[in-house]
Protein backbone atom coordinates (compact mmCIF):
# COMPACT_ATOMS: atom_id res chain seq x y z
CA UNK A 1 0.00 0.00 0.00
CA UNK A 2 1.24 3.65 -0.65
CA UNK A 3 2.40 5.48 2.11
CA UNK A 4 0.05 8.06 0.75
CA UNK A 5 -2.79 6.39 1.45
CA UNK A 6 -4.99 3.56 -0.57
CA UNK A 7 -5.93 4.52 -4.46
CA UNK A 8 -9.49 3.61 -3.59
CA UNK A 9 -9.49 6.57 -1.19
CA UNK A 10 -7.76 8.76 -3.36
CA UNK A 11 -10.22 7.73 -6.11
CA UNK A 12 -13.07 9.10 -4.14
CA UNK A 13 -11.36 11.92 -2.79
CA UNK A 14 -11.14 12.76 -6.51
CA UNK A 15 -14.33 12.12 -7.52
CA UNK A 16 -16.06 13.47 -4.47
CA UNK A 17 -13.86 16.92 -5.21
CA UNK A 18 -14.81 17.03 -9.48
CA UNK A 19 -18.85 16.17 -8.11
CA UNK A 20 -18.86 18.58 -5.45
CA UNK A 21 -17.00 21.70 -8.34
CA UNK A 22 -19.45 19.88 -11.40
CA UNK A 23 -22.85 20.17 -8.89
CA UNK A 24 -21.29 24.02 -7.18
CA UNK A 25 -21.15 25.00 -10.92
CA UNK A 26 -24.54 23.27 -12.32
CA UNK A 27 -26.28 25.23 -9.13
CA UNK A 28 -24.83 28.61 -9.67
CA UNK A 29 -25.23 29.12 -13.29
CA UNK A 30 -29.02 27.23 -12.86
CA UNK A 31 -29.93 30.14 -9.74
CA UNK A 32 -27.85 32.81 -11.99
CA UNK A 33 -29.52 31.97 -14.98
CA UNK A 34 -32.83 31.43 -13.38
CA UNK A 35 -32.61 35.36 -12.21
CA UNK A 36 -31.64 36.61 -15.62
CA UNK A 37 -34.31 34.73 -17.46
CA UNK A 38 -36.54 35.95 -14.53
CA UNK A 39 -35.44 38.97 -15.44
CA UNK A 40 -35.88 39.57 -19.09
CA UNK A 41 -39.33 37.66 -19.23
CA UNK A 42 -40.72 40.08 -16.63
CA UNK A 43 -39.34 42.88 -18.76
CA UNK A 44 -40.75 41.86 -21.92
CA UNK A 45 -43.86 40.99 -20.03
CA UNK A 46 -43.59 44.59 -18.85
CA UNK A 47 -43.68 46.45 -22.01
CA UNK A 48 -46.70 43.68 -23.52
CA UNK A 49 -48.59 45.21 -20.49
CA UNK A 50 -47.29 48.84 -21.01
CA UNK A 51 -48.66 48.43 -24.83
CA UNK A 52 -51.56 46.78 -24.56
CA UNK A 53 -52.93 49.51 -21.16
CA UNK A 54 -51.75 52.24 -24.20
CA UNK A 55 -54.34 50.31 -26.33
CA UNK A 56 -57.15 49.91 -23.87
CA UNK A 57 -56.88 53.24 -21.71
CA UNK A 58 -57.28 54.55 -26.30
CA UNK A 59 -60.37 52.59 -26.63
CA UNK A 60 -62.21 53.55 -23.33
CA UNK A 61 -61.38 57.26 -23.91
CA UNK A 62 -62.93 57.27 -27.10
CA UNK A 63 -66.28 55.70 -25.99
CA UNK A 64 -68.77 56.57 -23.09
CA UNK A 65 -69.51 53.06 -21.88
CA UNK A 66 -66.40 51.63 -20.15
CA UNK A 67 -67.92 48.95 -18.90
CA UNK A 68 -69.10 47.49 -22.06
CA UNK A 69 -66.33 47.90 -23.80
CA UNK A 70 -63.73 46.36 -21.18
CA UNK A 71 -66.16 43.42 -21.07
CA UNK A 72 -65.58 43.10 -24.62
CA UNK A 73 -61.73 43.22 -24.45
CA UNK A 74 -60.18 39.45 -24.66
CA UNK A 75 -56.53 39.37 -23.13
CA UNK A 76 -55.59 36.16 -21.82
CA UNK A 77 -54.39 35.23 -18.76
CA UNK A 78 -54.67 39.66 -17.18
CA UNK A 79 -56.71 41.40 -15.21
CA UNK A 80 -58.18 44.28 -16.17
CA UNK A 81 -59.61 47.10 -13.14
CA UNK A 82 -61.23 50.40 -13.91
CA UNK A 83 -60.18 52.66 -11.05
CA UNK A 84 -62.50 55.66 -10.26
CA UNK A 85 -60.88 59.26 -9.54
CA UNK A 86 -61.81 58.08 -5.48
CA UNK A 87 -59.59 55.08 -6.11
CA UNK A 88 -62.59 52.93 -5.70
CA UNK A 89 -63.03 50.08 -7.84
CA UNK A 90 -65.71 50.14 -10.88
CA UNK A 91 -64.81 47.52 -12.55
CA UNK A 92 -62.60 44.26 -13.04
CA UNK A 93 -62.71 41.25 -14.53
CA UNK A 94 -61.76 38.53 -12.14
CA UNK A 95 -63.33 39.82 -8.81
CA UNK A 96 -67.06 41.64 -7.97
CA UNK A 97 -66.38 45.50 -8.11
CA UNK A 98 -68.03 46.02 -4.86
CA UNK A 99 -66.47 43.50 -2.98
CA UNK A 100 -63.23 44.54 -3.71
CA UNK A 101 -61.18 47.31 -1.29
CA UNK A 102 -60.15 51.02 -2.61
CA UNK A 103 -57.36 51.45 -4.84
CA UNK A 104 -56.41 55.01 -4.62
CA UNK A 105 -53.62 54.14 -2.56
CA UNK A 106 -51.93 52.03 -5.03
CA UNK A 107 -48.55 52.63 -6.42
CA UNK A 108 -48.91 52.30 -10.07
CA UNK A 109 -52.09 53.97 -9.34
CA UNK A 110 -50.87 57.33 -7.87
CA UNK A 111 -47.95 57.03 -10.28
CA UNK A 112 -50.26 57.05 -12.74
CA UNK A 113 -52.34 59.75 -11.76
CA UNK A 114 -49.21 61.80 -11.56
CA UNK A 115 -47.73 61.07 -14.54
CA UNK A 116 -50.06 59.66 -16.47
CA UNK A 117 -48.42 56.28 -16.73
CA UNK A 118 -47.91 54.04 -13.69
CA UNK A 119 -46.23 50.71 -13.15
CA UNK A 120 -45.24 48.14 -9.87
CA UNK A 121 -44.20 44.75 -9.37
CA UNK A 122 -45.35 42.84 -6.29
CA UNK A 123 -44.98 39.39 -5.11
CA UNK A 124 -48.42 37.46 -5.53
CA UNK A 125 -50.08 35.42 -3.12
CA UNK A 126 -49.13 32.46 -5.04
CA UNK A 127 -45.92 30.84 -4.22
CA UNK A 128 -42.95 31.83 -6.53
CA UNK A 129 -44.87 34.32 -8.61
CA UNK A 130 -44.96 38.17 -8.95
CA UNK A 131 -47.82 40.50 -10.50
CA UNK A 132 -46.88 43.12 -13.12
CA UNK A 133 -48.88 46.40 -12.88
CA UNK A 134 -49.65 49.00 -15.62
CA UNK A 135 -52.18 51.52 -15.08
CA UNK A 136 -53.20 54.55 -17.62
CA UNK A 137 -54.72 58.26 -16.50
CA UNK A 138 -58.08 57.97 -18.51
CA UNK A 139 -59.32 61.96 -19.52
CA UNK A 140 -62.50 61.19 -17.55
CA UNK A 141 -59.58 61.39 -14.46
CA UNK A 142 -60.27 57.60 -14.19
CA UNK A 143 -57.31 54.93 -14.10
CA UNK A 144 -57.54 51.66 -16.20
CA UNK A 145 -55.30 48.90 -14.91
CA UNK A 146 -53.80 45.80 -16.64
CA UNK A 147 -51.66 43.22 -14.83
CA UNK A 148 -50.40 39.80 -15.35
CA UNK A 149 -48.84 37.24 -13.35
CA UNK A 150 -45.02 36.60 -13.94
CA UNK A 151 -43.18 33.45 -13.36
CA UNK A 152 -40.70 34.17 -9.98
CA UNK A 153 -37.38 33.10 -9.83
CA UNK A 154 -38.54 30.07 -7.12
CA UNK A 155 -41.04 28.73 -10.07
CA UNK A 156 -38.13 28.57 -12.54
CA UNK A 157 -35.86 26.61 -9.89
CA UNK A 158 -38.98 24.43 -9.66
CA UNK A 159 -39.36 24.09 -13.44
CA UNK A 160 -35.40 22.88 -13.53
CA UNK A 161 -35.38 20.52 -10.94
CA UNK A 162 -36.46 17.31 -12.96
CA UNK A 163 -33.35 18.47 -16.07
CA UNK A 164 -31.28 19.35 -12.72
CA UNK A 165 -31.49 15.69 -11.60
CA UNK A 166 -31.03 14.21 -14.92
CA UNK A 167 -27.89 16.56 -14.83
CA UNK A 168 -26.61 15.52 -11.82
CA UNK A 169 -26.69 11.73 -12.61
CA UNK A 170 -24.70 12.47 -16.01
CA UNK A 171 -22.05 14.45 -13.43
CA UNK A 172 -22.19 11.59 -11.58
CA UNK A 173 -21.53 9.41 -13.51
CA UNK A 174 -19.05 11.17 -15.53
CA UNK A 175 -17.29 12.35 -11.80
CA UNK A 176 -16.85 8.64 -11.25
CA UNK A 177 -14.88 7.90 -14.37
CA UNK A 178 -13.08 11.07 -14.57
CA UNK A 179 -11.81 10.26 -10.89
CA UNK A 180 -10.83 6.85 -11.36
CA UNK A 181 -8.47 7.82 -14.38
CA UNK A 182 -7.16 10.88 -12.57
CA UNK A 183 -6.72 9.45 -9.29
CA UNK A 184 -4.93 6.63 -11.15
CA UNK A 185 -2.31 9.11 -13.44
CA UNK A 186 -2.33 11.39 -10.05
CA UNK A 187 -1.07 8.53 -7.75
CA UNK A 188 1.08 6.56 -10.38
CA UNK A 189 4.06 8.69 -9.18
CA UNK A 190 3.86 8.16 -5.69
CA UNK A 191 3.39 4.13 -5.39
CA UNK A 192 6.50 4.80 -7.34
CA UNK A 193 8.27 6.14 -4.38
CA UNK A 194 10.90 4.22 -2.98
CA UNK A 195 11.24 5.55 1.21
CA UNK A 196 14.38 3.42 1.54
CA UNK A 197 16.00 5.92 -1.10
CA UNK A 198 13.80 8.92 -1.60
CA UNK A 199 16.37 10.43 -4.00
CA UNK A 200 15.84 8.03 -6.33
CA UNK A 201 12.53 9.55 -7.14
CA UNK A 202 13.37 13.00 -7.15
CA UNK A 203 13.40 13.25 -11.19
CA UNK A 204 10.02 12.00 -12.21
CA UNK A 205 8.12 13.24 -9.20
CA UNK A 206 6.58 16.28 -8.81
CA UNK A 207 7.78 19.51 -8.32
CA UNK A 208 5.52 19.56 -5.22
CA UNK A 209 6.59 16.14 -3.94
CA UNK A 210 10.73 17.07 -3.75
CA UNK A 211 10.48 19.41 -0.40
CA UNK A 212 8.76 15.96 1.04
CA UNK A 213 11.28 13.37 -0.38
CA UNK A 214 14.30 15.79 0.22
CA UNK A 215 12.89 15.66 4.15
CA UNK A 216 11.94 12.20 4.21
CA UNK A 217 16.07 11.78 2.96
CA UNK A 218 16.94 14.11 5.99
CA UNK A 219 14.90 12.56 8.43
CA UNK A 220 16.72 9.02 7.14
CA UNK A 221 20.05 10.52 7.50
CA UNK A 222 18.64 11.62 11.00
CA UNK A 223 17.81 8.33 12.16
CA UNK A 224 20.87 6.56 10.70
CA UNK A 225 22.67 8.75 12.83
CA UNK A 226 20.92 8.35 15.77
CA UNK A 227 20.94 4.42 15.28
CA UNK A 228 25.22 4.88 14.81
CA UNK A 229 24.93 7.03 17.46
CA UNK A 230 22.76 4.67 19.79
CA UNK A 231 25.13 1.58 18.57
CA UNK A 232 28.17 3.45 19.58
CA UNK A 233 26.79 4.15 23.03
CA UNK A 234 25.75 0.84 23.64
CA UNK A 235 29.33 -0.42 22.46
CA UNK A 236 30.82 1.74 24.90
CA UNK A 237 28.30 0.79 27.51
CA UNK A 238 29.58 -2.32 27.20
CA UNK A 239 33.30 -1.51 26.87
CA UNK A 240 32.95 0.57 30.06
CA UNK A 241 31.55 -1.99 32.08
CA UNK A 242 34.02 -4.71 30.93
CA UNK A 243 36.74 -2.01 31.28
CA UNK A 244 34.99 -1.16 34.88
CA UNK A 245 34.81 -4.69 35.93
CA UNK A 246 38.35 -5.36 34.73
CA UNK A 247 39.68 -2.02 36.32
CA UNK A 248 37.84 -2.91 40.06
CA UNK A 249 38.86 -6.76 39.66
CA UNK A 250 42.47 -6.06 39.54
CA UNK A 251 42.80 -3.92 43.17
CA UNK A 252 39.99 -6.28 44.73
CA UNK A 253 41.83 -9.48 43.65
CA UNK A 254 45.28 -8.21 44.96
CA UNK A 255 43.49 -6.80 48.12
CA UNK A 256 41.77 -10.17 48.61
CA UNK A 257 45.17 -12.39 48.01
CA UNK A 258 47.50 -10.14 50.12
CA UNK A 259 44.63 -9.95 52.87
CA UNK A 260 44.31 -14.20 52.47
CA UNK A 261 48.25 -14.37 52.67
CA UNK A 262 48.30 -12.63 55.93
CA UNK A 263 45.17 -13.90 57.92
CA UNK A 264 46.24 -17.69 57.21
CA UNK A 265 49.79 -16.54 58.72
CA UNK A 266 51.43 -17.58 55.64
CA UNK A 267 53.57 -14.41 56.16
CA UNK A 268 55.31 -14.28 59.31
CA UNK A 269 58.25 -12.04 58.69
CA UNK A 270 57.34 -8.63 59.90
CA UNK A 271 58.97 -7.09 57.20
CA UNK A 272 56.69 -8.91 54.79
CA UNK A 273 53.65 -8.19 56.38
CA UNK A 274 54.33 -4.28 56.34
CA UNK A 275 55.43 -5.00 52.36
CA UNK A 276 51.67 -6.59 52.06
CA UNK A 277 49.57 -4.28 54.11
CA UNK A 278 51.79 -1.37 52.31
CA UNK A 279 50.63 -2.76 49.14
CA UNK A 280 47.00 -3.43 50.36
CA UNK A 281 46.98 0.08 51.20
CA UNK A 282 47.96 1.18 47.47
CA UNK A 283 45.72 -1.05 45.96
CA UNK A 284 43.01 0.36 48.36
CA UNK A 285 44.12 3.93 47.16
CA UNK A 286 43.83 2.92 43.65
CA UNK A 287 41.13 1.18 44.06
CA UNK A 288 38.98 4.36 45.82
CA UNK A 289 40.56 6.75 42.99
CA UNK A 290 38.60 4.80 40.34
CA UNK A 291 35.17 4.58 42.40
CA UNK A 292 35.64 8.77 42.51
CA UNK A 293 36.68 9.01 39.12
CA UNK A 294 33.24 6.76 37.93
CA UNK A 295 31.23 8.52 40.42
CA UNK A 296 32.24 12.29 38.58
CA UNK A 297 31.61 10.95 35.58
CA UNK A 298 28.54 9.87 36.67
CA UNK A 299 27.47 12.83 37.89
CA UNK A 300 28.83 14.47 34.86
CA UNK A 301 26.74 12.25 32.37
CA UNK A 302 23.81 12.80 34.30
CA UNK A 303 24.32 16.66 33.99
CA UNK A 304 24.84 16.63 30.44
CA UNK A 305 21.79 14.69 29.96
CA UNK A 306 19.32 16.20 32.37
CA UNK A 307 18.22 20.28 31.88
CA UNK A 308 17.60 20.63 35.18
CA UNK A 309 19.35 22.19 37.76
CA UNK A 310 19.68 19.58 40.45
CA UNK A 311 21.66 17.25 38.30
CA UNK A 312 24.34 19.76 38.27
CA UNK A 313 23.59 21.16 41.91
CA UNK A 314 25.24 17.50 42.39
CA UNK A 315 28.15 18.53 40.99
CA UNK A 316 28.89 21.36 43.48
CA UNK A 317 27.91 25.09 43.14
CA UNK A 318 29.48 27.88 40.72
CA UNK A 319 31.71 30.41 41.94
CA UNK A 320 34.06 32.78 40.39
CA UNK A 321 37.68 31.12 40.71
CA UNK A 322 40.77 32.21 40.35
CA UNK A 323 42.77 30.07 37.69
CA UNK A 324 46.33 30.99 39.07
CA UNK A 325 45.87 30.44 42.19
CA UNK A 326 44.12 26.92 41.02
CA UNK A 327 47.10 26.39 39.59
CA UNK A 328 49.66 27.44 42.26
CA UNK A 329 47.49 24.22 44.36
CA UNK A 330 47.94 21.95 41.68
CA UNK A 331 51.66 22.59 41.58
CA UNK A 332 51.68 21.51 45.30
CA UNK A 333 50.11 18.71 45.68
CA UNK A 334 51.82 16.89 42.13
CA UNK A 335 55.37 18.24 43.50
CA UNK A 336 56.24 14.68 45.06
CA UNK A 337 54.93 12.94 41.94
CA UNK A 338 57.04 14.77 39.47
CA UNK A 339 60.04 14.77 41.91
CA UNK A 340 59.58 11.06 41.81
CA UNK A 341 59.35 10.35 38.02
CA UNK A 342 62.67 13.24 37.01
CA UNK A 343 60.12 15.65 35.91
CA UNK A 344 60.56 19.58 36.60
CA UNK A 345 57.00 20.99 37.15
CA UNK A 346 56.92 24.75 36.24
CA UNK A 347 54.37 28.01 36.50
CA UNK A 348 53.50 30.44 33.57
CA UNK A 349 50.59 32.10 35.36
CA UNK A 350 48.58 35.23 33.94
CA UNK A 351 45.01 37.10 35.32
CA UNK A 352 42.21 34.68 34.58
CA UNK A 353 39.28 34.50 36.26
CA UNK A 354 36.37 31.44 35.11
CA UNK A 355 32.95 31.14 36.49
CA UNK A 356 32.67 27.05 37.23
CA UNK A 357 32.48 24.70 39.37
CA UNK A 358 35.94 24.50 41.96
CA UNK A 359 36.31 20.87 42.16
CA UNK A 360 35.75 20.21 38.64
CA UNK A 361 37.97 22.72 37.25
CA UNK A 362 40.39 21.24 39.80
CA UNK A 363 39.95 18.08 38.63
CA UNK A 364 40.39 19.08 34.80
CA UNK A 365 43.38 21.03 35.73
CA UNK A 366 44.95 18.10 37.69
CA UNK A 367 44.19 15.26 35.29
CA UNK A 368 45.89 16.91 32.89
CA UNK A 369 49.58 18.41 34.84
CA UNK A 370 49.01 14.56 36.30
CA UNK A 371 49.63 12.89 33.07
CA UNK A 372 51.97 14.96 31.94
CA UNK A 373 53.82 13.73 34.41
CA UNK A 374 53.01 10.36 34.44
CA UNK A 375 53.83 10.16 29.75
CA UNK A 376 57.22 12.58 30.45
CA UNK A 377 61.03 11.23 30.49
CA UNK A 378 63.16 11.43 33.14
CA UNK A 379 64.47 14.84 32.94
CA UNK A 380 61.52 16.53 31.37
CA UNK A 381 59.73 19.51 31.96
CA UNK A 382 55.45 20.30 31.87
CA UNK A 383 54.29 23.66 32.16
CA UNK A 384 51.20 25.00 33.82
CA UNK A 385 49.53 27.98 32.29
CA UNK A 386 46.53 29.98 32.61
CA UNK A 387 45.62 33.68 31.21
CA UNK A 388 43.40 35.24 28.79
CA UNK A 389 43.82 35.09 24.70
CA UNK A 390 43.59 37.89 22.44
CA UNK A 391 39.94 37.22 22.07
CA UNK A 392 39.07 37.49 26.23
CA UNK A 393 38.64 34.07 26.44
CA UNK A 394 40.58 32.48 29.78
CA UNK A 395 42.26 29.34 29.23
CA UNK A 396 44.66 27.09 31.47
CA UNK A 397 47.09 25.25 28.84
CA UNK A 398 49.44 22.30 30.04
CA UNK A 399 52.55 21.43 27.93
CA UNK A 400 55.41 18.51 28.46
CA UNK A 401 58.01 16.75 26.91
CA UNK A 402 57.04 13.56 27.18
CA UNK A 403 56.56 10.60 25.17
CA UNK A 404 53.85 12.16 22.29
CA UNK A 405 50.79 11.04 20.63
CA UNK A 406 50.47 9.51 17.31
CA UNK A 407 47.68 11.63 15.01
CA UNK A 408 45.83 8.35 14.92
CA UNK A 409 45.41 7.94 18.54
CA UNK A 410 44.74 11.52 19.58
CA UNK A 411 40.92 11.61 18.91
CA UNK A 412 41.04 8.47 21.01
CA UNK A 413 42.92 9.81 24.04
CA UNK A 414 39.51 11.32 25.73
CA UNK A 415 37.79 8.53 25.75
CA UNK A 416 37.42 6.21 28.69
CA UNK A 417 39.82 3.59 30.08
CA UNK A 418 42.26 4.41 26.77
CA UNK A 419 45.71 4.60 27.25
CA UNK A 420 48.19 5.78 24.96
CA UNK A 421 51.16 3.73 26.29
CA UNK A 422 49.29 0.13 27.26
CA UNK A 423 52.84 -1.54 27.22
CA UNK A 424 53.33 0.45 30.88
CA UNK A 425 49.61 1.59 31.49
CA UNK A 426 49.80 -0.24 34.94
CA UNK A 427 53.13 0.85 35.71
CA UNK A 428 52.54 4.71 35.05
CA UNK A 429 49.42 4.43 37.44
CA UNK A 430 46.11 6.18 36.94
CA UNK A 431 42.76 4.80 36.40
CA UNK A 432 42.06 5.50 32.54
CA UNK A 433 39.26 7.98 33.50
CA UNK A 434 41.74 11.23 33.86
CA UNK A 435 40.82 12.35 30.24
CA UNK A 436 37.30 11.13 30.09
CA UNK A 437 36.78 13.52 33.52
CA UNK A 438 38.73 16.28 31.72
CA UNK A 439 36.42 16.41 28.37
CA UNK A 440 33.51 16.00 30.40
CA UNK A 441 34.45 18.95 32.90
CA UNK A 442 35.58 20.95 30.06
CA UNK A 443 32.00 20.75 28.09
CA UNK A 444 29.99 21.09 31.55
CA UNK A 445 31.85 24.26 31.32
CA UNK A 446 31.17 25.79 27.90
CA UNK A 447 35.06 24.79 27.04
CA UNK A 448 36.63 23.77 24.58
CA UNK A 449 39.54 21.42 23.80
CA UNK A 450 42.53 21.86 21.51
CA UNK A 451 45.51 19.05 21.37
CA UNK A 452 48.88 19.48 19.61
CA UNK A 453 51.47 16.60 19.70
CA UNK A 454 53.95 14.56 17.78
CA UNK A 455 55.46 11.64 18.88
CA UNK A 456 58.79 11.91 21.01
CA UNK A 457 58.04 15.62 20.62
CA UNK A 458 55.94 16.09 24.06
CA UNK A 459 52.13 17.37 24.27
CA UNK A 460 50.18 20.64 24.56
CA UNK A 461 46.68 20.45 25.69
CA UNK A 462 44.42 23.99 25.76
CA UNK A 463 41.50 24.49 27.50
CA UNK A 464 39.52 27.41 26.44
CA UNK A 465 36.68 28.44 28.56
CA UNK A 466 34.06 31.14 27.09
CA UNK A 467 34.08 35.11 27.37
CA UNK A 468 33.51 35.26 31.32
CA UNK A 469 31.03 38.02 32.78
CA UNK A 470 32.25 38.27 35.93
CA UNK A 471 30.43 39.99 39.33
CA UNK A 472 31.94 43.48 40.21
CA UNK A 473 34.88 42.11 42.07
CA UNK A 474 38.32 43.08 41.40
CA UNK A 475 40.57 40.72 39.83
CA UNK A 476 44.18 40.10 41.19
CA UNK A 477 46.43 42.07 39.52
CA UNK A 478 50.02 39.68 41.04
CA UNK A 479 47.99 36.31 40.08
CA UNK A 480 46.87 35.32 43.98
Amino acid sequence: MSPFGSKHTLSRRVFGTVFTVAFAAIAVFTVVGSAFLQSNLAAVTRSELHDEAEIVAAALDSTTNDIAVLQRVEIENTRLTLIAEDGAVIYDNQEPAATMENHGQRPEVLQARETGHGSDERDSTTIGEVMLYEAVLLDNGQVIRIAQAQAGVLSILLSFVGPLLIIAAMVIVVSFFAARRESRAIIAPLLDVDLDHPKRNMEGAYAEMVPMLERIESQRQELKQQVRVLADNDRMRREFTANITHELKTPLTAISGYAELISSDMVVDEADVKDFASRIYREAGRLTALVNDILTLSNLDEAERSESDEAAGVLGSTEPIDLPRMLETVQQRLEHVALKAEVALFLDEHPAMVIGVPRLLDELAYNLASNAIRYNRPGGSVVLACGIDDDGRPFIRVEDTGIGIAREEQAKIFERFYRVDKSRSKARGGTGLGLAIVKHAAAFHGATISLDSEPDCGTRIVVTFPVQVLPSVAVPTDGR
